[in-house]
């Protein structure tokens, strides 16, 4: 007599060989093949009808792909190594505005974009809908600039070094440094990109945040305060050129009037 374990080898093997990426329904499976042992005696018995009741008990399930496992230290390591040498380039970050968010209007839904420079000495601010800019400033140790395109006014100030509220290189490799970076998994894909995701930690004073680095070249391409109602910045990193470095400063256009 053959045992059942013996018929489960049988279909073991010949769903290897025939229907590789699918599982079956054990149970079903081992009547079918009872079945089949049977029958093999049987020889009144068309060799289609024992195929069909046998492809009859097959329940086919498409496996799920694991994802790629992600090595911990290997992401913190190559992270921080991207980030060497970066401190001359400039961080362009945009998002759409969150409801509530300053300088829009209730219901009013556009799009925040931030340029730093990525040593942190320099950053401007604009607010658009629909293309149209509605706010922009910036502010750096030369001084701040802030326009209302709204009222068609400007307001200029002596200033100073900018707040260091965004993940500048150097930011990121303290995170790092300090263990506040952890390694969450593979995060979806950005632009084309694949990437893994980070979660921030908070410190003294700082909200907790996420961040989402290329697989390939380990950049920043996205982050956000893990809050609600932040807003996602996807993240590009420009080289300083002239035109790039233009991008720090707040332009004023004609025919607006200045305000003290």
């Amino acid at each position: 007599m053959v045992s059942e374990n013996d018929l489960l080898d049988d279909v073991r093997t010949v769903l290897r060989a025939e229907v590789s990426g699918v599982t079956a329904n054990p149970a079903a499976l081992l009547a079918s093949v009872k079945r089949k042992r049977a029958r093999r005696f049987t020889p009144w018995l068309g060799a289609g009808l024992v195929a069909a009741a046998a492809a009859a008990a097959f329940v086919l399930v498409p496996q799920r792909q694991p994802a790629a496992p992600v090595e911990v230290a290997h992401v913190l390591e190559r992270t921080d190594a991207a980030l060497e040498g970066l401190r001359g380039m400039v961080i362009h970050e945009q998002g759409p505005s969150a409801e509530g968010e300053k300088y829009f209007q209730p219901g009013e839904r556009g799009l925040s974009e931030r340029w730093h420079a990525a040593d942190g000495s320099a950053f401007r601010y604009r607010a658009s809908v629909g293309g149209r800019t509605i706010v922009d400033l910036s502010r750096s140790a030369a001084g701040d600039v802030f326009v209302d395109h709204r009222a068609r006014t400007f307001r200029k100030q002596q200033g100073e070094t900018p707040e260091d509220d965004v993940w500048t290189p150097d930011k990121i490799k303290a995170a790092i440094k300090d263990g506040r970076i952890t390694v969450a998994g593979p995060g979806e894909e950005i632009n084309g990109k694949q990437t893994v995701r980070l979660t921030i930690a908070a410190g003294k004073g700082e909200v907790p945040a996420e961040m989402w680095v290329d697989a390939t070249s380990y950049l920043p391409l996205r982050w956000r305060w893990a809050q609600d109602g932040a807003t996602t910045f996807d993240v590009t990193w420009l080289p300083p050129t002239p035109e790039n470095l233009a991008q720090l400063k707040t332009a004023i256009p004609d025919g607006f009037t200045e305000v003290r």
